[in-house]
């Protein structure tokens, strides 16, 4: 079994999906603490201004610094929806060829009344892979219940993980390499791989290309199709 893990983020970008293809099972670990001006409740889109980009965010209730990502509510008097709608007037100004069907799904999407943050974005992990046919098995970490061994460093928790469940091989993103040692995953008969997307350009219609965008960006330009067939472009560098 190919299992990879990794935080819950808001319309991740191309590369998290890409990395949720290559796997068979998906564990949504959602107990790290919650990071502020991280990726967990917010992404960038397009826009008209200097930068070239903008965020779009969920709302959270205040919360203390130590707070893990399960236990984050979203601020229910934030009217969040219909703002982050028209923080893609970009495309409908460009014209996006699937702008429509993107905010048709998006307004389904996001028609979920959850209260809780991390519960509303392993739904849209969810949802944006049947929307794209990536067929993967979700599971949340804090539902699981494992008993685990004594987690010492960061990069004991896939270690642990990987081996609980029983996977024979364990994928990470080339952020985490360092936190790894391929020779201990060896030994547990896990075949530790360090994935790396290839993220290739499309037409934005715009004089550069502004890569690393929310997934939402390659679904207005590109047909679903052809954004599946995009997440099939990586790299394994072990």
């Amino acid at each position: 079994m190919i299992l990879g893990i990794m935080q819950p983020y808001f319309f991740p970008y191309i590369g998290y999906f890409a990395l949720m293809r290559a796997t068979e099972r998906w564990i949504v670990f959602d107990t790290p603490q919650y990071i502020r001006k991280g990726w967990v409740n917010r992404n960038r889109v397009l826009s008209n201004g200097q930068r070239g980009w903008k965020y779009i965010h969920v709302p959270i209730v205040k919360c203390p610094m130590d707070t893990p990502i399960n236990a984050v509510m979203i601020d229910p008097r934030d009217n969040w929806r219909e703002t982050l709608f028209r923080n893609l007037d970009y495309y409908y100004d460009r014209r996006a060829p699937y702008y429509r069907q993107t905010m048709d799904f998006l307004d389904g999407v996001l028609a979920l009344d959850q209260p809780r943050l991390s519960k509303m974005l392993s739904y849209t992990l969810k949802a944006t892979c049947e929307y794209l046919g990536v067929e993967v098995q979700m599971q949340e970490f804090s539902a699981m219940e494992l008993l685990l061994g004594e987690i010492r460093h960061p990069g004991d928790w896939a270690f642990e993980i990987s081996r609980v469940v029983g996977a024979s091989v364990y994928i990470n993103p080339l952020g985490g390499r360092d936190l790894f040692c391929a020779e201990r995953f060896q030994k547990a008969g896990i075949d530790l791989k360090i994935f790396k997307p290839v993220l290739l350009p499309y037409d934005q219609r715009r004089k550069s290309f502004v890569e690393g965008l929310s997934i939402i960006d390659a679904l207005m330009w590109k047909p679903r199709e052809e954004v599946r067939s995009m997440l099939d472009a990586y790299d394994f560098l072990l």
